[in-house]
This record gives C-alpha cells, sequence and structure tokens, in this order.
C-alpha cells in the first residue's frame, strides 16, 4: 500500500447546511499508520464559486485543517498533494480529492424537460416494439464459463445502424429465470462476459461492435469513428443527430430481444452500470417499464446545465441542446423501480452535487450509499468511509428475512460512538434472539437467486 491522505470531517459530510463551517481534517498515512509529509498543496474549490490554495504539512502529529463556508447547496471539494524535498510532486503518495455538502438535500434539476420530451421517447419506444430483432449471429463461448451456463457472443439486429451486441450467458438447467443487463463506461471496447447461475445474463457493448477484440485492436479499428465519440456540438445540437440516440435504440432493442427469450420468468428484469452505464441504465428503467431494478455508480450525464449555474465542472460533453433529451436527472423523474446507487465524494468526472441531484430526483424506493474519497474509477481509498441515505425510514412490526426466517423489529437506536443508525429487532424463532443492524443493511437489496430483492421484507 503507498502512502495517502486520509480526510475527515467534523460531521457527516452530506449533513452541513449553507453558512456552517466545514472542516477538513488530513492525516498522512500508510498501513493505517500516521506518518509524516512536511509539504502538502492544498487546493479547495466550491459550488458556490470559491478557490483558495495554499501549502502546509502533517506533520509531528500534527494534521492539516482547512476549512470551508458554502453559501448555496452544493460541495466543496478538497485536493491535497505530496511534495518533497526537492518541491516536485512526491509520485509515492496517492493524491487526494475529497468533499464535503451543505444542503444537499436541496440540489435539484437545473434545467426544464423539453416539451416534446415524452413524445421523443415514446415515438423511439413505439419503433423497437414496431421492430422484431432477430439474432444475426450467436457464437458459443467456452473459455472461462463455468459448468451449467451456456455463453454465446450475440449480435442482435436494430431497426437502425449498427445491431447491439454483447456476450449472452443462459442457464442449461430447464427452467424460468430472471434477467440481468449490464452496460459499461464510455469506452471503446467490445462486452465482457457476466455469468450468473440462476439469471439470464447480457453484457452489452455501446457500440454494436465486435467482442473479443483486444483494447489496442478495437481502438485502432474505430479510432476515426469512435473517437470522442458523444462529444461533437454539431451532433449534439439535435436529438435526432446525436451519437447517443443510436445508444439508447440499440439497448432498448436488446432488451425486447431478451424479453422474448423463453427463458425469462417474465416478471424481474434488473439493468446496472457504472458511469456511461449507468446513464444508459437509467434512460432504460426510464423508458422500458418492464424494468424491475435500477443498479447504478458515479452515473453520468447528471444535471447537464449545471456548470451553467456555476457548478463545478464535471468530464461530460459540452451543452448541447439535443443533450436536454439524454440528462439522467430528467430520465430519473419517470423511473418506478427500486434504485440502488453509489457515489463517491472524490469524483469530479461526475461531480458530487450532479449525482446528489440524481438521488434527489429520483421519486421511488432509493438507497444512496457515498464513500468519501472515491474516485470516478471506483477505486476504493485505503481507509474508505461510507455515508447512506434512504428513501424511508424502518418502522417496527414484523420482517420476513430473504431467506425465510422471520424477525420483529423492536426500535431504532443511535450508535454511541458513530451517530449511525441502526435497527434492533428480535428473532421469532428459536431462542428468540436479539440483534443489532446497521440500518442501511438492514434496508439494503442484496443480488440472490439471479435477482435483486430486499434483505428484510416488512410484511406486517
Amino acid at each position: 500500500m503507498s502512502k495517502y491522505f486520509k480526510c475527515t470531517t467534523n460531521k457527516n459530510p452530506l449533513e452541513y447546511t449553507c453558512g456552517e463551517k466545514i472542516v477538513f481534517t488530513v492525516s498522512a498515512r500508510e498501513n493505517r499508520r500516521d506518518i509524516g509529509c512536511r509539504f502538502v498543496k492544498w487546493v479547495l474549490q466550491t459550488d458556490d464559486g470559491q478557490k483558495s490554495e495554499g501549502f502546509g504539512s502533517c506533520w509531528g502529529g500534527h494534521p492539516l485543517i482547512v476549512e470551508a463556508i458554502l453559501d448555496k447547496p452544493g460541495f466543496a471539494r478538497l485536493t491535497c498533494t505530496a511534495y518533497g524535498e526537492n518541491y516536485a510532486p512526491d509520485p509515492t503518495f496517492q493524491v487526494l480529492d475529497a468533499s464535503a455538502g451543505a444542503d444537499v438535500e436541496k440540489l435539484s434539476y437545473l434545467d426544464t424537460v423539453p416539451d416534446d420530451f415524452d413524445d421523443y421517447w415514446v415515438e423511439l419506444k413505439n419503433t423497437v416494439d414496431n421492430f422484431t430483432p432477430e439474432l444475426i449471429s450467436s457464437v458459443e463461448v467456452t473459455s472461462g464459463v463455468p459448468e451449467g451456463i451456456k455463453c454465446y457472443d450475440v449480435r442482435i439486429s436494430t431497426p437502425e445502424g449498427r445491431p447491439a451486441s454483447g456476450y449472452l450467458s443462459i442457464p442449461q438447467k430447464e427452467g424460468k429465470y430472471p434477467i440481468f443487463v449490464t452496460l459499461l463506461g464510455y469506452t471503446v471496447v467490445g462486452a465482457w462476459t457476466v455469468h450468473q447461475p440462476d439469471a439470464i445474463s447480457l453484457c452489452l457493448n455501446a457500440h454494436g461492435i465486435e467482442n473479443g477484440l483486444c483494447r489496442t485492436e478495437t481502438e485502432l479499428k474505430y479510432k476515426d469513428e469512435l473517437e470522442n465519440y458523444g462529444f461533437s456540438v454539431e451532433e449534439n445540437s439535435s436529438n435526432m443527430t446525436t451519437y447517443w440516440r443510436g445508444m439508447m435504440l440499440r439497448d432498448l432493442v436488446a432488451l425486447k430481444y431478451l424479453k422474448s427469450l423463453s427463458q425469462w420468468d417474465g416478471k424481474n428484469l434488473s439493468v446496472s452500470g457504472g458511469s456511461q452505464g449507468a446513464f444508459q441504465s437509467t434512460v432504460m428503467a426510464s423508458v422500458d417499464p418492464d424494468v424491475t431494478f435500477l443498479d447504478i455508480r458515479v452515473p453520468w450525464f447528471c444535471n447537464m446545465r449545471a456548470e451553467q449555474f456555476g457548478f463545478m465542472k464535471g468530464g461530460r460533453p459540452e451543452f448541447a441542446e439535443g443533450l436536454r433529451y439524454f440528462d439522467t436527472v430528467a430520465h430519473a423523474m419517470r423511473v418506478k423501480c427500486p434504485v440502488n446507487m453509489e457515489i463517491g465524494l472524490g469524483d469530479y468526472i461526475c461531480p458530487p452535487a450532479s449525482t446528489m441531484t440524481l438521488y434527489n430526483t429520483f421519486n421511488c424506493e432509493k438507497t444512496l450509499d457515498v464513500v468519501q474519497s472515491m474516485v470516478h474509477s471506483l477505486d476504493l481509498p485505503p481507509e474508505d468511509e461510507h455515508f447512506y441515505k434512504m428513501s424511508d425510514r424502518i418502522s417496527t412490526g414484523r420482517y420476513r428475512h430473504f431467506k425465510g426466517n422471520e424477525y420483529e423489529v423492536l426500535g431504532i437506536a443511535t450508535h454511541s460512538e458513530t451517530d449511525q443508525e441502526v435497527v434492533i429487532y428480535k428473532a421469532l424463532y428459536g431462542e428468540q434472539k436479539v440483534w443489532v443492524r446497521p440500518a442501511h443493511m438492514f434496508k439494503e437489496y442484496i443480488f440472490h437467486g439471479g435477482k435483486f430483492v430486499k434483505r428484510f421484507e416488512h410484511i406486517d
């Protein structure tokens, strides 16, 4: 483990209010122990337009302290870089990227949905509904495929442009199964294989290109066509010419094909992805009512006009009129199924203000896992801290665990050392033991039996 900085805040980083002092405390660490760092360059930026920087140190048991106050709902971002005696960045230290927010529950969509938004997506969905997708090719894959699974490299016809392509895995045992779809982040590669022993699994590549090529082969072949795809201002000026239209058409056709499989159980359909894949998944859940669960990480394309209102800029295309139809937040308003989200407070490809806006906008059952200092690549910091939000509180009463046993929730308490909300509950079988579990774990969905299910289901 390399040297790194650990950042803590004087309270939960999601619970400050505007005008309240945010205190970042930064210590230099290695193998979870304090070490010294004589020179630390820090930069503080905020969503209300402030910026300051300076040099400090983590030395002799004294951490670096940086403070911020926000005047409007949003986040303060702190980056710290270690410098050596030669006044150059020290490559043995990881760079810290951390955040804390004020009044984050007030962050909202900074655009209006176009008047013809629903008409546009109804028309695209009708194009899919009136089209019968067929397998252009299906090549069995055996390398790395576990016993009991059949895996195929498939290409599925679409009504416009390239086919949908990916790896389709189906359990060999006769029966009915849930569908689990995986979407990839922003990249020019084929899909990868995803195998579930009790689910039909499809991993789609974003472009309808070949699977199985190495990254270098794919990039060389498609460099001229797909380099910086989706970033053309000219293409994005219209919802009909933007690259994202064809991508979503392929995704929706793939869903229709999956639902035609005789092995589908007809009721469970989960979509999952990170970054660009989270954007795609959210649009799919918005447009196709058969999607029953949305599982997303570091979601992209959220609140596309935020920079025009002074919020810190993320890594995404310059705003253009056609992109308004693909804003992940606009689609969140139309998602009805349960949602599980994960974001990082060190992620400034998809800045926390934009991803918190997405969470706030979902008007359905939802949970959020927020990781301090986690960046867009989803690499967890050496000492990660998790903070959780849930759409509703846990009530007392009887619950059934996903494995079948029943319990009675006696009440909710607060952990004396961490302020974490915990659930106190009693087994309704055997010795009737009393248990304590963090509230977010009690409430969470888990992947079981090829689908997302509640860990505890309220039954009375």
